[in-house]
């Protein structure tokens, strides 16, 4: 059987976070606080860090508006896709390239972020019960799945050792690491993968494995850069202001950093003991041999393989105190919308004082950011 194994792409969700940030079309001359009020800043730091304001800019995602992100991704996609046909044609294989789902390419806005928060708040606990809510929906089909039901045991082998690349070739590289949490090993390994998946990839978004590298080179100053920005004058008083204003909710943060370094871990505890472990999973199959376990795929419907889920899950749901659970959710929701009330401006505020620091930060590591640009593929 081969293994997927996780990708870690160092610094790469810091990038596209800026990049989000710009494309939705925030910003402005002023910034309104927590309390409505217009905040003027109290320092400014002046750069002269060239034509490029932010790190956005610099990776060229600056004046990218949502929809031309969108095709910029489209664009992407295609092209990789037509680089897996090649390749595996080259193996031996056909492949024909996967469209995806034209929702797969959707780019967050912030137009429906308030309907989102009032309904879901941050999604942890909130999911739960509400999975139709949180099912985006986005399906893909593979038009090569026909072909490789029909292959022997050994064509599908070969074929996935071409896609994907071998077992040995998948772990390259890989190292193993723990989940604190659980105890759970797992492997982590970094770049794109192997086969003509990684190879495609790789031809299309740059080498990422050098990119992880150079990226790791400049991660104490990207560290220092960031604490730097939260220590701003200017994104102290906001906090400020918005913890003065989410006490007036009922919830004490001194900061929204704070606010979310606790939540996630303190809801999911809270959650945990409410339904128990694994989200409230418990597996149906528990005690039955891997035999039985196919024979009951083998000989139901998939209507009745989806009454027995449901069953089995109606069991698990009659044993979770309700009442605990949706006060749960509604302090979850009570959060997120006080934190969004309060936090209205925030994001406008922080890409103007984030474009100072990044200013000065590209123009004391331009060399080296323009090796990572260079990697990526320009």
């Amino acid at each position: 059987m081969l293994r997927r194994v996780r990708v870690v792409r160092r610094y790469l969700g810091i990038l596209l976070a800026v990049a989000l940030f710009t494309a939705c079309g925030v910003g402005g001359e002023t910034t309104e606080g927590a309390t409505g009020e217009t905040a003027e800043p109290e320092t400014e730091t002046t750069t002269d860090g060239g034509e490029d304001d932010s790190l956005a800019d610099f990776f060229g995602y600056g004046d990218e508006d949502p929809e031309a992100a969108q095709a910029r991704y489209r664009e992407e996609e295609a092209d990789r896709q037509e680089l897996i046909r090649t390749c595996m044609a080259e193996e031996g294989f056909d492949y024909t390239p996967m469209t995806p789902p034209e929702e797969s390419f959707e780019v967050w806005s912030p137009e429906n972020e308030e309907e989102r928060v009032r309904t879901q708040g941050f999604g942890i606990t909130t999911w739960y019960g509400n999975e139709d809510q949180f099912d985006e929906g986005v399906e893909w089909e593979d038009p090569n799945q026909e072909m490789i039901d029909a292959m022997s045991e050994t064509e599908r082998t070969a074929y996935y050792e071409a896609l994907w690349g071998s077992e040995e070739e998948q772990m390259e590289g890989a190292t193993t690491e723990v989940d604190p949490e659980t105890g759970e090993e797992y492997q982590v390994t970094e770049g794109w993968g192997a086969g003509c998946e990684g190879e495609a990839s790789e031809a299309v978004y740059g080498d990422q494995a050098a990119v992880d590298e150079l990226w790791q080179d400049l991660s104490p100053e990207m560290d220092a850069m960031y604490e730097r920005i939260q220590a701003d004058p200017r994104i102290v008083e906001f906090e400020e202001t918005w913890s003065a204003c989410v006490a007036g909710a009922g919830f004490e943060y001194e900061s929204r950093e704070d606010m979310y370094n606790e939540i996630f871990e303190d809801f999911q505890a809270r959650f945990d003991e409410i339904v128990g472990p694994n989200g409230g999973y418990v597996d149906p199959f528990e005690g039955w041999t891997e035999e039985e376990i196919q024979a009951f795929f083998d000989e139901k419907t998939q209507d009745e393989i989806d009454a027995f889920f449901e069953e089995a899950q109606s069991v698990t749901d009659e044993n979770i105190d309700q009442e605990a659970l949706a006060a749960l959710q509604q302090e979850e929701i009570d959060l997120a919308v006080a934190d969004w009330e309060c936090g209205q401006g925030f994001d406008d505020l922080y890409q103007e004082v984030t474009a100072d620091y990044e200013s000065e930060f590209i123009a004391e590591h331009r060399d080296l950011l323009e090796q990572i640009r260079e990697a990526q593929g320009g």
